[in-house]
């Protein structure tokens, strides 16, 4: 027997969709309602109204870490499967994607930020001992996904190959192993 979907799940399925790929801003909750195959009333019935369904679908957007890494090469074989495994469909955006489309958001933006910290970067920050080298870290993945998605930069390897791993690991070790003048 198929298990059915219910209406609140059907509802955060096609809200994460929607402003993990266009922006919070940018979506209405009739967008989400009719995605959804569901009356928009419903979104009031069960989230309060637009910013509490986006609320719902970033409750647990970065808790990346079933257990969190003990080792930074561990860490670092983390990322590359999460990037490589990563999906590069609307269908299934990434939390990448996420950030991306809603950090700058007037709106959203602070309880976006504040989320990644809370739940990511303090953690990252920690495994690392390192603030700094943290944020180098994030900045290579977040602008490595750029040029990869968004640019489309001939030069990036194709997803899920040998080359794709070995340039991200490539890019990845450089932003741990930096060392200011």
């Amino acid at each position: 027997m198929q298990d059915q979907m219910t209406t609140r799940e059907k509802l955060r399925l096609q809200a994460k969709r929607q402003f993990w790929t266009r922006g919070y801003s940018s979506v209405s909750v009739r967008q989400i309602a009719k995605a959804a195959g569901v009356d928009v009333a419903l979104i009031s019935r069960y989230f309060g109204g637009k910013r509490g369904i986006f609320e719902a679908t970033i409750e647990d957007a970065f808790n990346v870490f079933d257990e969190p890494p003990r080792t930074e090469q561990d860490l670092i074989d983390l990322f590359v499967t999460m990037f490589k495994d990563a999906p590069r469909s609307d269908a299934d955006p990434s939390a990448v994607r996420m950030l991306l489309m809603n950090a700058h958001d007037e709106t959203v933006g602070t309880l976006v930020r504040q989320q990644y910290h809370d739940q990511f970067h303090a953690h990252l920050s920690h495994i690392l001992v390192d603030q700094q080298r943290a944020a180098l870290l994030m900045a290579v993945l977040f602008g490595f996904s750029v040029v990869e998605k968004s640019l489309h930069i001939e030069g990036i390897a194709p997803p899920k190959s040998p080359a794709y791993e070995a340039q991200l690991r490539y890019m990845i070790d450089a932003a741990l192993t930096f060392a200011p003048a």
